[in-house]
């Protein structure tokens, strides 16, 4: 949660400022200025270099993950709510809040003249979404004999199929990039068919062109074998702006996919392709291939022209636990020397790119907290050279441990069946049918995984390293690392929470705590069963139990699935005439757009026709805890301007109040007496402790007093337990720093 600022000509650290929680990307707005965007946090910090310290902060949300400036504006991807946020660069006023028709805008750009404004969506879909049963047909009969026929099943199509005409009565537009209008701040138009997951935007310095780094996904093809080795393709699409031409080129063109393994494809292979940035002359551009720790120069027809390795397991060789994950790039302005920012060992690399190769490599900050088995295991989640041709990861679908919106039908015509006790005998069909992609997040104590529950533990992934990635199965104590790693990703706040936890007065019509009520207390089938039966809450949303397919009336048994991210997966609308952004919603196939259809389903009694009983569920579901408390990552700068406002006072006493009920600890960065500081909170004598010795501890009024006397103060909520390391002992040593 710190910006590090370094020496450019000799590549040292000459700086450490804090800022908010998992800071995504940062711009420098002058010599002194910088403009930070923190993720989780749902904010911007405005930095002053020369201070050492956040001037201000700006709210955010939910999930911001970039900043551009044009016409005086600083404009901001706001991810998860599907807009770009306009503010004044001067008083830092939001100006506009402008809807985006696309999934999950991150990476931005600029103009040459500084006009327009351009997004890249990065979970934009590719247009597929499922015809589900009883409408799809039959599945095809197994290849292996021993196998009794498939369940019925969904099946993933193209939406502008004309097959399929009768049923999809709705439009994807399939946007990947939008452009802006930076002046009206107004969206003037969006380019499609650009990829799948879109990572990497630059606009060409020559001719204003845009350059997009993605993966287009294969989920088209149908079961496992049949993607082994080859379920994405890594692009740079190239976008005329004069003419609107999308043109997709494939930067690994010469892989012989059907030969596994092949050591010769995974030493050139570039997979996962994220940062992007171009020569000064226009001429070439810098990929970086996150998923192999390489970094490419590009010509503008998309051929690789060389290849550099940014980590020590050159050419073919494969070590997940020293990945590096190249992700940032940085030229500097002769475009002599390349910064790439290494997002997996937290390290930046100096690459000379005259000579094409890496002149040094240095930490990203002087300490780094993270336990050294995440350090090691976490690698094996982004490394495609764990696949068989260095093409493909599991994080390929599961974005940055997170979902694709999208679904995979990853059966086995060929495969066994297989059984598990849960508590009775379940037995499972090798030929599953569609299921969607499933977030890494929360996975601790919620066995057994994946929609059916057919995989026992952690463990029983293992297998698709080789049937999927068409690569080896990894050491026991290797897929210890991984799991501990994935163990450790837990869901963000739900941004549809007060900040207290409470829940909203009201939300999408209905009110949640009614719907909490309903969902906790009234049955809908059988006289007893209500939704917490088998969902819990407060907890995961799960029980953890197979369900028998005759209970759920669907022709599979299905895992009680966990409820803590539901309202990322509301952006698939199906009625007649609708444009939609996702093509799959809620059930195990998508095939459910929204609660309201879902809940419609005969299976759910006295509620299926109920619109009243439908709202209210909704509206308390899209507001479900997901573990981590609201006030994680929210943060205050409090200056003499601001320090009486009401707004300000309420927060701050908010942000206490969540630390006395330990759902945060509360930190604080800024300075006391003209002079840099942390701060921690400490509930039990409602005073802040500082990093120095002999300095505090200070009371609220006391904090009060020194902001109004000139010293600016963020006051900021994070995870419990870690606001000790993240304000006062930052290196962990155990020991604050001597005053004098």
């Amino acid at each position: 949660m710190r910006i590090r600022r370094y020496h450019a000509r000799e590549s040292l650290l000459i700086a450490e400022i804090p800022v908010g929680i998992e800071p995504v990307s940062v711009n420098p707005r002058s010599d002194d200025e910088a403009w930070v965007v923190n993720q989780e946090s749902d904010s911007v910090s405005v930095v002053s270099v020369s201070k050492g310290i956040v001037t201000d902060t700006l709210y955010a949300k939910d999930e911001p993950m970039d900043v551009v400036f044009a016409a005086g504006l600083a404009f901001v991807s706001i991810s998860r709510s599907n807009q770009i946020n306009a503010y004044n660069v001067n008083t830092h006023a939001l100006v506009a809040s402008i809807p985006v028709f696309g999934g999950n805008p991150r990476a931005l750009a600029v103009s040459t003249d500084g006009s327009k404004v351009y997004a890249a969506f990065a979970i934009s879909g590719n247009r597929t979404t499922i015809i589900p049963v009883p409408e799809a047909p039959a599945p095809p009969p197994p290849t292996n004999p021993k196998l009794p026929p498939a369940p019925a099943q969904g099946i993933i199509v193209d939406a502008t199929d004309s097959t399929w005409s009768s049923f999809i009565q709705f439009t994807m537009p399939d946007n990947d990039v939008v452009e802006i209008d930076a002046a009206t701040q107004t969206v003037t138009r969006y380019f499609s068919g650009v990829g799948t997951i879109n990572l990497g935007l630059a606009v060409n310095p020559s001719n204003g062109d845009l350059y997009v780094a993605n993966t287009d996904a294969l989920n088209l093809v149908r079961f496992e074998p049949n993607l082994r080795g080859h379920f994405i393709n890594s692009q740079i699409t190239h976008i005329a702006v004069a003419s609107g031409t999308v043109t997709p080129v494939d930067l690994n063109p010469g892989i012989d996919y059907t030969i596994l393994p092949n050591p010769a494809a995974k030493s050139i292979a570039l997979s996962q392709p994220a940062g992007t940035v171009f020569d000064p002359s226009g001429a070439f551009m810098w990929v970086a291939a996150f998923g192999t720790d390489r970094v490419a120069k590009v010509d503008t027809n998309g051929n690789v022209l060389t290849r550099i390795e940014v980590g020590n397991t050159p050419g073919a060789i494969v070590n997940s636990k020293q990945k590096r994950g190249p992700r940032g790039l940085a030229l500097t302005s002769s475009g002599q020397t390349l910064y790439v920012l290494n997002r997996i060992s937290n390290t930046l690399s100096v690459v000379g790119t005259s000579a094409g190769t890496v002149i040094t490599e240095i930490p990203v900050g002087t300490y780094d907290p993270t336990p050294q088995s995440l350090k090691e295991g976490r690698g094996f989640l982004y490394d495609a050279k764990q696949s068989g041709n260095g093409t493909g990861a599991c994080a390929s679908c599961h974005v940055d441990g997170d979902m694709d919106h999208l679904a995979w039908d990853l059966g086995d015509p060929d495969g066994p069946m297989t059984e598990t006790k849960d508590p009775v005998t379940v037995i499972f069909h090798p030929m599953k049918g569609p299921m969607t992609t499933l977030a890494l997040k929360g996975l601790q104590n919620v066995a057994p995984y994946h929609w059916r529950g057919d995989k026992a533990d952690f463990a029983d992934f293992n297998p698709s390293f080789n049937q999927l990635l068409g690569g080896s199965q990894l050491p026991t104590d290797d897929m210890t690392l991984y799991q501990d790693f994935i163990f450790s990703i837990i869901f963000q706040p739900n941004p549809n929470e007060n900040l207290d936890r409470s829940l909203p007065t009201t939300i999408a019509g209905g009110s949640p705590a009614t719907g909490l009520d309903i969902y906790r207390h009234q049955a809908f089938t059988f006289g007893f069963v209500t939704c917490g039966l088998c969902h819990y809450y407060p907890g995961t949303g799960t029980d953890t139990f197979i369900i028998p397919k005759s209970l759920l009336e669907q022709p599979q048994p299905f895992k009680t699935p966990q409820m803590r991210n539901i309202y990322q997966k509301l952006l698939f609308n199906n009625a007649p005439g609708a444009s939609t952004i996702d093509g799959y919603g809620l059930l195990h196939d998508g095939s459910m757009a929204g609660a309201f259809e879902f809940l419609s389903d005969p299976v759910f009694g006295s509620f299926s026709n109920n619109v009243y009983i439908q709202t209210q569920l909704n509206a308390f579901m899209q507001c479900f805890d997901t573990g981590m408390a609201p006030a994680v990552g929210y943060t205050i700068t409090i200056t003499n301007t601001n320090v009486n406002n009401s707004s300000v006072t309420t927060d701050w006493a908010t942000l206490e109040s969540q630390a006395v009920a330990l759902n945060i600890d509360l930190i604080a960065n800024g300075t006391i007496s003209g002079q840099v500081h942390g701060l921690l909170y400490v509930p039990s004598t409602n005073t802040y402790y500082t990093d120095t010795t002999g300095l505090g501890p200070f009371t609220h009024a006391q904090l009060v007093t020194f902001i109004q006397a000139g010293d600016t103060i963020s006051p900021m909520g994070v995870p419990y337990g870690e606001g000790h390391q993240m304000s006062i002992d930052r290196n962990m040593n155990g020991v604050v720093r001597q005053r004098g």
